[in-house]
């Protein structure tokens, strides 16, 4: 009889045992949700609103994409006419030259003339082709060039002077 009893409590002690194993692992899966999700109460017994916890970060909206660079200025279309119908003219800045300066090619040009480089690369402003066709008495025949027109040499000076 003392063997019986000694299996069944052996029996139930595995029992209890699993039960108690099964039991800790559902609570501790559980957790603690009480009764609303924005209520909570603090260690001093005080109820409080806790932020929610499932709100997603805001979603900043797309930045639009950046506009593509403004095409540069083209040598060959847009500087080279200019010249060739204001500056590289007879008795001016043609094969003769005037001042040493020959405008009838980019090669001439980038050369220079007698008062040093028509340009200096990324500095429209300060090259001494714009300071003669703005303000300076250049073309001395016919009229002079347009806000637009000298804008484009400073552009195009600005961009690299490149032959293009």
């Amino acid at each position: 009889m003392r063997l019986k009893l000694n299996n069944l409590s052996s029996g139930f002690l595995t029992i209890f045992t699993v039960c108690l194993i099964l039991s800790a692992g559902f609570i501790t899966g559980c957790g603690d949700e009480g009764d609303s999700p924005t209520e909570m109460v603090t260690e001093n017994g005080d109820n409080t609103t806790d932020p929610d916890p499932v709100t997603p970060d805001p979603v900043e909206p797309p930045t639009d994409p950046e506009p593509p660079p403004a095409p540069m200025v083209s040598f060959k279309d847009e500087i080279m006419p200019i010249l060739t119908n204001t500056c590289a003219i007879d008795n001016c800045h043609d094969a003769v030259a005037s001042g040493g300066l020959n405008l009838t090619s980019y090669d001439n040009f980038k050369n220079g003339g007698n008062s040093g480089a028509a340009f200096v690369a990324e500095d429209g402003e300060e090259s001494l082709v714009v300071k003669r066709i703005d303000g300076g008495g250049m073309p001395p025949i016919g009229p002079p060039l347009n806000a637009d027109q000298i804008q484009l040499f400073i552009d195009w000076i600005n961009e690299g002077a490149e032959n293009n």
